[in-house]
């Protein structure tokens, strides 16, 4: 009865597991040329529970929590690229490539100059806003990550002192049922940071690892998490560094590459592959939309008048500025974080007029500068000369929306997986009220008989002994 009251009052604690008291026949006692029986004796009470299904549930728990964090990440970054809601960076170089291609048509007009000088600093802009999102992606990432190894610690350090008070208990002769359930619970919140195994090692000791990883605890003993800043192998932000988990016994040795699965093991795997490849990919973008530029208006000369010769041949020294060879874009640029530096020349940026449109000095209706830069947009300047500007950038943002469209049918797929888990583990260990009220009625009945059998034992031998009176 006390159990049956047990596992009512619990029916809709989250993790408890059914308990069912395990009854075996008392020992016989000899009675001249008889044994009788003596009734019965619990054995045990035990806990409804399977390993196997535990383990299954814990896995399902993993895979959903990583698709479900993949799916909130890959969300967030490709917010950064919206070609359909905003104005992408897409359409922002096609504006920029136009404006040369007018000012091609009207290369003397000055407002045509300042348009093409204002587009390019929407260009400059923009790449500086995709580089300035994904840093604070990764600053996301970061905080997460350093919140998580807190919480992970504390669930470690829960877990060991559930260890030593379940071994003490059961040492002795209890049943520590409820502690184990409580041991499960934080198990199973543990298990949607990443990927867990457990099991009893030769002494006895509950053992539970990182998979891939290491052991976290063993028995009553609690290895802490650490995080520190480091620079991920080839990563484009060495200036701003990331945020790696290691023990904290051994910091010289990070464990984030090994960590495959949960929360933890989505955000690292944004942001070690999606945030680092789209950060190279823009810097390379940045990079040769500034070279490419560069090159061809390095040639080109500035709408300023330019000294002549006896022979009437243009003297560019001459000049009382500088005409030719000068930068649309400011260089030196590395390729390294070439989107967070890129900015337009001081001398474009002081005056209009530098802006080169003519191949020729003291030619005013010379455009062919001008038309060369358009027709930038469409050649394939980009990987060796393999791609333009447009499908560098377009298979960037595409890559994006692939990988956060896979996760998200992951994640409905995980979330039916998850569900049929849990319904598994609620069949097998959960309390049915109706089943208890059942055993209540049958408890009492079985009560009601050995009372009647009591009685009846009772006014027998107050029978026997009136008769000796």
């Amino acid at each position: 009865m006390s159990t049956t009251s047990h596992n009512i009052a619990n029916a809709n604690t989250e993790g408890y597991s059914r308990q069912e008291v395990r009854t075996e026949t008392g020992p016989g006692l000899p009675e001249g040329d008889y044994v009788m029986g003596t009734g019965v004796e619990i054995q045990s009470i035990k806990r409804s529970h399977d390993e196997l299904v535990e383990k299954k549930l814990n896995t399902s728990i993993t895979n959903h929590k990583f698709n479900e964090e993949r799916t909130l990440q890959l969300s967030q970054v490709e917010d950064i690229f919206n070609e359909v809601n905003s104005e992408g960076m897409n359409k922002v170089l096609n504006r920029f490539f136009n404006a040369f291609r007018e000012l091609a048509n009207q290369p003397e007009n000055e407002t045509v100059r300042n348009v093409v000088k204002e587009n390019a600093k929407i260009v400059v802009g923009d790449f500086h806003r995709i580089q300035s999102s994904l840093d604070d992606v990764r600053a996301s990432v970061n905080k997460k990550l350093t919140l998580t190894v807190n919480e992970v610690n504390m669930l470690t350090k829960n877990i060991a002192k559930l260890n030593k008070e379940i071994n003490i208990e059961e040492v002795s002769g209890g049943m520590a049922n409820d502690l184990r359930d409580q041991r499960d619970r934080a198990l199973r919140t543990l298990t949607e940071y990443f990927p867990i195994s457990t099991y009893s090692d030769n002494q006895g000791q509950f053992v539970v690892s990182i998979e891939g990883v290491g052991s976290l605890v063993a028995g009553g003993i609690a290895q802490e998490l650490a995080v520190g800043s480091a620079v991920q192998h080839g990563s484009t932000s060495a200036d701003k560094g990331s945020v790696e988990i290691f023990f904290a016994d051994r910091p010289a040795i990070s464990i984030s590459e090994r960590i495959k699965g949960g929360t933890v093991g989505a955000q690292l795997k944004t942001r070690n592959e999606e945030i680092v490849g789209l950060e190279k990919q823009i810097d390379q973008l940045a990079h040769g939309l500034v070279l490419a530029t560069n090159a061809i208006h390095r040639r080109g000369f500035a709408n300023h008048p330019v000294p002549v010769d006896e022979q009437g041949n243009p003297v560019p020294n001459a000049a009382r500025q500088k005409v030719t060879g000068i930068n649309f874009f400011k260089e030196p640029l590395d390729l390294n974080r070439a989107a967070e530096y890129i900015q337009l020349s001081d001398e474009v940026e002081k005056d209009s007029n530098n802006i080169a449109t003519a191949l020729e000095a003291n030619k005013p209706g010379d455009n062919r500068i001008a038309i060369a830069i358009s027709k930038l947009q469409h050649e394939k300047v980009l990987a060796g000369g393999t791609t333009t500007f447009e499908e560098q950038y377009l298979k960037s943002v595409g890559n994006i929306g692939l990988q956060a469209g896979k996760s998200k049918i992951e994640g409905e797929q995980s979330a039916g997986i998850l569900a049929q888990a849990k319904s598994f583990k609620e069949r097998l260990a959960g309390v049915s009220l109706d089943e208890e009220a059942a055993n209540m009625v049958r408890y009492q009945n079985a009560y009601e008989a050995s009372a009647k059998v009591i009685k009846a034992s009772d006014e027998m031998f107050k029978a026997v002994l009136g008769l000796l009176s």
